[in-house]
Formats: C-alpha cells, structure tokens, sequence
C-alpha cells in the first residue's frame, strides 16, 4: 500500500522506449520558459537549503534574502540525519563540517572522489571512489569499502542503512539498488538522479529528455507514477528532501537554479537567483 501521499501525486502515461542517459544535448534542448518568480512555498519557510556554486557550498535558508558560503571549493553537500552538520566532497578528499562552529575535518581521500551520503545513524558518511563505494566513521577512522562495480556517479542511502541506490555509468546512465552488507544488485531503471524517498518506498530515476522523473519502488523496479517537470523545462540533480512531499532539483539552461517541486502536482518554485547552482540538499525541520 502506497502512502497517501503517493496516492494523490499527478501520474502521467508511460512512454514507450528506453531513457538513456544524463547528458542533454543542444541539439535535443527545448526552449526555455521565463524563470518562475523566486519564492519559496509557505511551508517551507525557514527550512535550509545547502547548494554549491563553483567557488564552494552555500546555505540558503528559505524566507530570507541571502545565502552564506560555508566552505570554499566544496562540492556535493549532504545534510547529516539531524541537520546540525553536512558532508562535503573537495577535491580529492572527503570532509564533514559542523554546522555552528564551521569547524572542518578530514574524513577520507579518495582516488575519484565524486557523491556523498549519510548513513542514517549519523555516525558513518558513505562516499563514491571511482568504482567503488565506501564508509568512513564520521569519528575517525579507515575507509572500508562497500560495493563495486563500474564507475558510481550518484549515492544515496536508505532510512534503515539495509541499501543504498546509485547512478552508475554502464551501457548508458542506469540506477541501481545494492542490498547491504550483502552488496546484492538490483537494476532500478534506465536513467539518473538516484534518490530515494524519505520512507524508502520510492526511487528516483531521471528519464531521458530530463522532463519526466519516474518514482520505481524500490524493491522490484516497477514504475509506479511520474513526476513531470513543467512545460519547456527540463530538470536534472533531483534529491529528496527530507519530507517526502519535496523534491530539489536544477533547472537545466543557461541559468542553473535550484527548484522546489511538489510530488503531488510538479509545481515548482525557485529557491536560487544565482544562476549557477547545482547538487541541492534541503532540510526541513
């Protein structure tokens, strides 16, 4: 049984035909509409939104007029389960960063480092190194590595820490499920923006064209709605907030902004004016 919420989110036919990948192409780009109005939705006032930018990471939190830089040069910031901290790839290195005092530490160095992830725990932050993905204790620590395979793009991990999804470069761009510790691999769907939602029911895959995002459950792979980005846009980066009813994702074009979009209707609101955002986080307390 799919929770309510699910069950009121706008469904959209199924197209017939395979979603191949995450690189849109000039030739295959619509023309854009006009940027929706910067506003965020009453009732994510005050929630925070971590983004980066190419000179670092920024908080921006809703409802008010400017973002802080956090960390310079920091790429993929990802809230820890209680919002009080975030993870963050720079260069090769993985850091964690306390959210009050600013203070920085080195978690691990990787050989191709690229996405990071919490463990639900809070205790442990997974991370993407080339074909590989491994966990490192937030306290310090080594690295041990989790599952293998071709080269891992994108990460996320479910609320229990039982699996984990994954963008994976393999015959085009693919979402995969590995089930820990065991590291049994269950193709998702044809696509990217792998996420997963808040109550682990869902799976996010990024369909190709980038205006469709499918929610797959989980466990099988079975489509079970979409979630279709407004008319001319096309969407990338999807990840879910921690409230199952959001969803932040990029507009794609020559402005990248950070966009809210509801579940139940696609509606979105522009959180970002900076032009050059990317790989948002949003946390709702």
């Amino acid at each position: 049984m799919i929770n309510s919420w699910i069950g009121r989110m706008l469904l959209v036919p199924l197209a017939i035909g395979t979603a191949g990948g995450c690189d849109s192409t000039p030739a295959r780009a619509r023309a854009a509409a006009d940027p929706v109005p910067l506003a965020a939705p009453p009732e994510l006032a005050g929630a925070r939104l971590l983004y980066q930018r190419p000179d670092g990471i920024y908080l921006r939190v809703l409802g008010q007029a400017q973002a802080t830089r956090l960390a310079a040069d920091g790429t993929w910031p990802r809230w820890s389960p209680d919002g009080k901290s975030f993870a963050f790839v720079r260069g090769p290195r993985i850091l964690h960063c306390d959210l009050e005092t600013r203070k920085e530490r080195v978690l691990a160095e990787a050989s191709h480092a690229r996405a990071v992830a919490f463990h639900p725990d809070g205790q442990r932050v997974l991370f993407t190194d080339g074909k590989s993905v491994k966990s490192v204790p937030v306290a310090g620590g080594s690295a041990t590595t989790l599952v293998t395979g071709p080269a891992f793009l994108e990460l996320d991990v479910s609320s229990t820490g039982d699996f984990l999804v994954t963008t994976v470069k393999s015959r085009g761009y693919r979402v995969w499920r590995f089930d820990l510790p065991a590291g049994r691999k269950t193709e998702i769907g044809r696509g990217c923006s792998a996420g997963i939602s808040p109550d682990d029911r869902l799976v996010t895959v990024n369909l190709d064209g980038h205006d469709q995002l499918a929610l797959r459950d989980s466990r099988t792979g079975e489509e079970r709605g979409r979630v279709p980005a407004p008319a001319g846009f096309m969407l990338d980066n999807q990840q879910w907030s921690n409230r199952p009813e959001w969803i932040m994702t990029v507009r794609e074009g020559p402005r990248r902004d950070i966009l809210a979009q509801r579940v139940a209707d696609g509606r979105v609101w522009r959180l970002t004016d900076d032009g050059d955002a990317d790989r948002p986080d949003l946390f709702v307390d």
